[in-house]
């Protein structure tokens, strides 16, 4: 079952609360959690989560839970969302590789540095549980407004277009990066076999992402980010449209 890291005064924080961290602690077993750790002096908490709640997955979720269940807000949280202008396509070559895509985008987020760790550890929770080790969803993460829609999703040859991969200096082709990036070897058995890999690039050409491998770095999301893209790859429809929401 996937472990959630967290500091328990950010948890009650989020939730508006002021009870004991004992009490917190004890409530949230109560809501499909296992208690695993917790450090009285610094507050970091870890939890085990059931694998069907992948709401759950980050503090952010554990706290959105928590609040109806103390009672603090009924009912779900809803959010405004509408149809985007950013179009996003899908070329006919990625059918044989990893033949679904979807993507959503975030306008005026206002991400800090835990913001950020809390949200690059759900994308890693989701990519080991329902994404299978990203065997079956793979998620990217950008920041929007160092690229230029509209997007394409394609697959190419391996040798065929280089970019920097995220946390690198170094531009490398697709087929460089499964040989020299620690997220290429780690995931490098997804792609064997494949004749071509898939990418998304905008209209530029600049690469946004290599699923199920790694972003690029032209895309790395800070705290200077105000507009999010996300896209969610992988062999089922129905799948990544549920990880997407």
């Amino acid at each position: 079952m996937p472990v959630i890291n967290f500091n328990l005064e950010d948890l009650k924080a989020l939730v508006g609360t002021r009870m004991e961290d004992r009490e917190v602690l004890e409530r949230i077993p109560m809501i499909g959690a296992d208690f695993h750790e917790f450090d009285q002096v610094t507050k970091e908490t870890a939890i085990e989560f059931f694998p069907n709640r992948p709401d759950l997955y980050s503090v952010e979720g554990l706290a959105r839970a928590l609040r109806s269940f103390f009672d603090i807000e009924q009912g779900l949280r809803t959010y405004d969302m509408a149809s985007s202008d950013i179009v996003l396509k899908v070329d006919p070559s990625v059918k044989a590789v990893r033949p679904y895509v979807v993507g959503a985008v975030l306008r005026g987020v206002a991400l800090d540095d835990k913001g950020i760790r809390s949200l690059m550890e759900l994308q890693e929770k989701l990519h080991l549980t329902v994404g299978r080790r990203r065997a079956k969803v793979a998620i990217g993460v950008h920041d929007l407004d160092k690229v230029r829609p509209p997007f394409v999703y394609k697959a190419v040859p391996p040798d065929s277009l280089s970019f920097v991969p995220l946390a690198e200096d170094e531009a490398m082709t697709l087929a460089e990066v499964l040989e020299r990036h620690e997220k290429g070897r780690d995931y490098r058995h997804l792609l064997e076999g494949k004749p071509l890999y898939p990418v998304i690039l905008d209209h530029n050409n600049d690469v946004l992402s290599f699923p199920p491998i790694i972003n690029g770095r032209l895309t790395t999301v800070t705290t200077e980010t105000k507009n999010l893209f996300i896209d969610v790859t992988g062999t089922d429809q129905n799948t990544i449209g549920g990880v997407l929401n």
